[in-house]
């Protein structure tokens, strides 16, 4: 049996509910105990960790297309797992407007595409020492760019990806990725969006064609994401997504989607000797690049929101690690 310290018995109430404002609707807090490692320091122990973006590192402003002025000694997107998988942020092109040749359904036109750094959503973060800005960006149609190849890139037949998001609440109609990996040409690799009603989807390629997953979950408490896939075959296995995991460690937490547990998805991976690039931020990244406001091309689907911490890894993380890692981030000291 434990006891709190003496000391937090005399914390004052209203320092308490500006703590609680810290969580995300829907989030909770370790039931016992007190904050360990800060979150970034904890992601990058990960044995499977491909890659880990903290979204940290942005500065500057552009007012035309182009790649923005970077901290530190990388012109883009720092990937601190040590993997070398660093970006760019990027303004493009205007996006079409509705109506116009180059219109495509549920992308959302914008005619002056902007990156901005936004508040830390991710509380445990504070005190970091492999991530020492604790900071998100505000993507509003600018968007992270990371060239994929077969140097430290695995084929992602199992996969993690999990990121911190707050979404912008006064959007909707339009689509939103997350994150973009399909392979152009081919159509192998994920996508994972908000779609037009506010809900979560996937794009999930099969070698054929991307078909889309509806999980018919809200993204618009923000807060921890995660999608798994766990395969079963060659070809399909279980795609699954967690939001905010139970902070209740009684038990292992469940995803809230698929609610079959035994429900699979087809999906093929995509090969990174194929030349490639991923997206943070916006879609369509197996589409060639807009040269032309108004033009087409990608980017497409912008996220409208603030997004940190983006992490990959090379399996489908246990449950509990997955509590363990929301735990991290939504608590600090």
């Amino acid at each position: 049996m434990s006891t709190a310290p003496f000391f937090l018995v005399l914390v004052p109430i209203g320092l308490l509910a500006i703590a609680w404002s810290l969580c995300f609707v829907g989030c909770g807090f370790p039931t016992s105990g007190l904050p360990g490692t800060p979150y970034s320091d904890t992601i990058v122990k990960d044995p499977n960790l491909i890659a880990y973006w903290p979204l940290s590192d942005l500065i500057g402003t552009s007012a035309a297309p182009g790649t923005l002025n970077m901290e530190g000694q990388t012109a883009g997107t720092s990937d601190i797992s040590g993997n070398g998988h660093n970006g760019t942020y990027t303004i493009p092109f205007a996006y079409p407007s509705a109506g116009s040749a180059n219109a495509v359904q549920f992308t959302k036109p914008i005619a002056a595409p902007f990156l901005k750094r936004g508040t830390s959503i991710v509380p445990g973060d504070t005190g970091s020492i492999k991530n020492p800005l604790a900071a998100s960006v505000d993507f509003e149609g600018g968007f992270v760019t990371i060239p994929w190849s077969t140097q430290n890139s695995p084929k992602l037949t199992d996969f993690t990806l999990e990121a911190w998001i707050n979404p912008d609440p006064n959007q909707s109609g339009f689509w939103r990725v997350l994150f973009g990996a399909v392979a152009p040409g081919d159509m192998t690799g994920f996508v994972v969006f908000i779609d037009d009603m506010n809900n979560w989807q996937f794009g999930v390629a099969d070698g054929t064609a991307v078909q889309l997953v509806q999980t018919g979950q809200s993204a618009l408490n923000g807060g921890y994401v995660a999608v798994t896939f766990q395969s079963t075959s060659s070809t399909a296995g279980i795609l699954s997504l967690w939001l905010n995991p139970d902070s209740d460690t009684s038990a292992p937490p469940t995803p809230v989607w698929p609610p079959n547990p035994n429900q699979t998805t087809n999906y093929v991976a995509a090969d990174p000797s194929q030349l490639m690039a991923i997206f943070i931020g916006a879609g369509a990244n197996e589409e060639t690049l807009r040269t032309a406001n108004g033009g087409a091309g990608a980017p497409q689907f912008p996220f409208l929101g603030q997004i940190q911490s983006v992490a990959l890894y090379k399996t489908a993380l246990d449950p509990t690690e997955l509590q363990s890692h929301f735990q991290a981030g939504g608590t600090t000291g």
